[in-house]
């Protein structure tokens, strides 16, 4: 018979059976499709060498300011940062300052202290000390995270051993909260830590679990506003021409004055005084002295607007003392910003500031619940001002469909903004109104807050049972993988879920956690060009596709943590104090290190590794003790994707494991038993480093779809003379490996129907697959 080719539809396709998908593939990982043939995905290395942060990020922003300097934007569930020139500042917003007598208690020998303070707190928030005296050969002075909590307060770990067992102790110590840490993963077991900051009050022992930690962000110009789920909305101010970023505050703390006005008349110890003109004083703007004489204590906000008042008197929330001819100056942060959102959003194209779930504005009560349906925005351009008046743009809205706003898009001809049942569309149409809002479509989900993206002028995202695709009308996103990726994600943990886009292959990735695992380890693509879907396994929390950036960004990241107790050199099951975010699944080896052991595991289960390898990679198993830091094998990092070939995330180059398998397809028309002799791979390797590069073909014969796969004699890299040779020959592998000058592979393939997979597992190896062809001839029908 003839050679026959063998072609396939490019991407894979798991709504069918095996058989039922003949001429297309039916499992791969860590390949692409492109112009319709598969290839081994590109490789990824740490952006910033050297480089680490605290944490588990879900997103990236990049921009560049005026003045040229390309900075990333990163919130983790403990900080948030500011990637500039390669290295991490830390701009996490300060939660209080507060004033501790005698805080601190030693035991000798150990590095572990004990910190009296009744704020509620949680494990991995980060704290600063200044002002203490020494407590058992220790001062406490510095950064310090907390490890674990205590009766009465909580652990951290000073940088040396105690020299007694003393305290409590320390003196009059200054102590400044930043924000609480939250969760790595949205279902820890219990007593992990705390709520939000405020609940309950500064020091309430409250002691139930956080969110999951979720930041939304956007530049404005240079400068940064971003917002943690269901927390405070955070401005953050760019110094001209410098790499030394300070810490952001809160919206409505931000200093930005609007306008300046002269106080018209004398007053002494009042909540009112006359200004000359009282053009643009709003509600909530916070006042300040600016020249002349006179007193005003901080935090003095407007109560009274004269624009409704009809006057010039200005009634105020604090006693005040002017003198006349005194100037003073009105900031627009002021009291009436939202104290809590839901997710930020900006649109570029109008100059909005927009908060997708809010507390409401009240001219009278500052303190309002949270409201999850309410969409506020700010003023034009004015990212500060959330007073709504006569004069601005700013205003709110209740969209009706739904329990809660989940998320929101800015994209260039409108916001797109989803609840748990419904697509808004918010449109900017000007004052009065300002922005319309439209129901594009009822009874539709998405998976996560950070599962859609804007591509080409159509925005995708994934939903709880679906993909869709918007361009100005909803359709569901036809896919040939549906059943299976939906069937394998962990819908507890789908709030983890990102969507990325990689421009160069014209892919949109979602990053989710598999079924059987607490955080991101799986990948499902779509190629939107060539409207083909193919998935794998790898360990990522957030994507960036940035034009500033050669490559796409991608980020590993688990939260170090530490031992909850004492280990011995044998135990093979060890319990830390947060080991959500630790992988698992997906293959590969996980490996953490304590002191100067590796210790090598299999699973998780809450906070304990399980299946311990104690001694790993040559290292000694030892003892450790209870609050000893426990690292993962890769740091943390931003990795740039498509670079390189191999994996170079870690301090030696490992290979990235890539394997495709078509699905079965008919010997010789299936009728009959056929025997396939030869096979003629097509295969090119360019862009290898390696000096012989190589993939392992397997092909699997099988005689019918619910038979088993037929294995050993069936293929070999044997010769002509061999094949046609009556006498008996050893028994070939299945699996053979397939070079670049590899012309022809003679096997002894029998069966009905049959598949082929394609595997390699060396460092700097690239390949593309063709078209292959088979040599065959009929063989019998039993």
């Amino acid at each position: 018979m003839p050679i026959v080719k063998v072609p396939f539809t490019p991407g894979i396709n798991r709504e069918v059976t095996n058989y039922a998908g003949t001429g297309g593939f039916y499992d791969c990982n860590k390949v692409r499709f492109r112009s319709g043939t598969p290839e081994k995905i590109g490789g990824w290395a740490n952006a910033f060498p050297g480089n680490t942060f605290s944490g588990v990020a879900r997103t990236l922003l990049n921009w560049e300011t005026s003045a040229g300097f390309n900075l990333i934007a990163m919130g983790t569930n403990q900080k948030y940062y500011i990637n500039a020139g390669g290295a991490f500042y830390d701009i996490t917003p300060v939660a209080k300052t507060g004033t501790l007598t005698n805080p601190f208690s030693t035991t000798s020998g150990s590095n572990v202290v004990t910190v009296t303070d009744g704020t509620a707190i949680t494990v991995g928030t980060f704290i600063s000390y200044s002002g203490a005296t020494s407590v058992g050969g220790i001062t406490i002075s510095g950064s310090y995270e907390v490890v674990g909590l205590a009766s009465g307060g909580y652990l951290i770990l000073a940088a040396s051993n105690a020299t007694s067992t003393a305290g409590p102790g320390g003196g009059t110590v200054t102590a400044t909260y930043e924000l609480n840490a939250g969760n790595s993963v949205v279902s820890p077991s219990s007593g992990w830590g705390s709520p939000p900051w405020g609940y309950g009050g500064w020091g309430s022992a409250v002691s139930v679990n956080t969110p999951l930690t979720l930041w939304s962000q956007a530049n404005i110009g240079d400068n940064l506003v971003f917002a943690n789920r269901d927390g405070g909305l955070y401005y953050w101010n760019y110094v001209a021409n410098s790499y030394s970023p300070g810490v952001a505050m809160t919206t409505a703390a931000t200093q930005y004055t609007k306008t300046t006005q002269i106080v018209a008349a004398a007053v002494s110890s009042s909540t009112t005084f006359t200004i000359v003109n009282s053009q643009g004083v709003d509600y909530g703007a916070v006042i300040t002295l600016v020249s002349g004489t006179g007193s005003i204590p901080a935090g003095t906000y407007v109560r009274e607007s004269p624009v409704y008042a009809g006057y010039t008197t200005i009634t105020v929330s604090q006693l005040v003392t002017l003198g006349a001819g005194a100037v003073v100056s009105f900031s627009y942060a002021g009291q009436t910003a939202p104290s809590e959102v839901g997710s930020v959003i900006y649109s570029t194209t109008n100059q909005f500031t927009i908060a997708l779930g809010s507390t409401p504005y009240n001219p009278a009560v500052f303190s309002q619940a949270f409201s999850p349906m309410l969409v506020r925005w700010s003023d034009q351009s004015l990212s500060y001002e959330w007073t709504p008046t006569t004069a601005n743009q700013s205003g709110e809205q209740a969209l009706s469909v739904g329990s809660y706003i989940v998320t929101g898009l800015s994209t260039r001809q409108e916001n797109l903004i989803w609840t748990d049942r419904a697509l808004y569309s918010m449109q900017y149409v000007g004052p009065p109104y300002v922005f319309s809002f439209q129901l594009m479509m009822d009874n539709i989900s998405i998976i996560s807050p950070n599962a859609m993206i804007s591509v080409n002028g159509a925005s995708y995202w994934m939903g709880v049972d679906k993909f869709y695709t918007y361009n100005g009308t909803v359709t569901p996103l036809p896919s040939s993988v549906r059943k299976f990726v939906f069937s394998n994600i962990n819908q507890n943990e789908a709030y983890q879920i990102v969507c990325g886009q990689n421009e160069q292959f014209n892919e949109i990735w979602w990053l989710y956690p598999s079924l059987n695992s607490n955080v991101n380890d799986s990948y499902v693509i779509y190629n939107y060009l060539e409207q083909s879907w193919y998935y794998g396994t790898l360990n990522r929390t957030a994507w960036l596709q940035s034009s500033l950036q050669n490559y796409p960004l991608a980020v590993f990241s688990v939260q170090n943590s530490y031992l909850s107790a004492a280990i011995n050199a044998t135990q093979t099951s060890i319990t830390l104090t947060n080991a959500y975010s630790y992988p698992y699944t997906g293959g590969g080896v996980y490996v953490v290190t304590i002191g100067t052991e590796q210790i090598a595991y299999t699973g998780v289960t809450s906070n304990t590794l399980t299946g311990c390898t104690r001694g790993y990679n040559g290292t000694t198993a030892a003892s450790h003790s209870a609050y000893t830091p426990v690292t993962y094998k890769t740091p943390n990092q931003i990795l740039f994707h498509e670079n390189g070939i191999d994996d170079n995330s870690q301090a030696t180059t490992q290979p990235i494991t890539s394997y495709l398998q078509t699905s079965d397809f008919d010997i010789n028309g299936g009728d009959h038993f056929g025997y396939v002799w030869r096979f003629l791979p097509d295969f090119t390797f360019q862009g290898s480093t390696a000096n012989t590069p190589q993939i392992f073909l397997t092909l699997n014969p099988r005689n019918t779809a619910g038979s088993a796969y037929l294995t050993g004699g069936d293929i070999g890299n044997v010769t002509d003379s061999t094949v046609n040779n009556t006498v008996p020959q050893p028994t070939p592998p299945n699996t053979t490996p397939v070079e670049q000058y590899t012309g022809t592979i003679y096997t002894r393939i029998r069966g009905r129907q049959m598949n082929f997979y394609v595997k390699s597992t060396g460092t700097g190896v690239q390949w593309q697959m063709g078209v292959n062809r088979f040599d065959m001839r009929p063989d019998g029908r039993r």
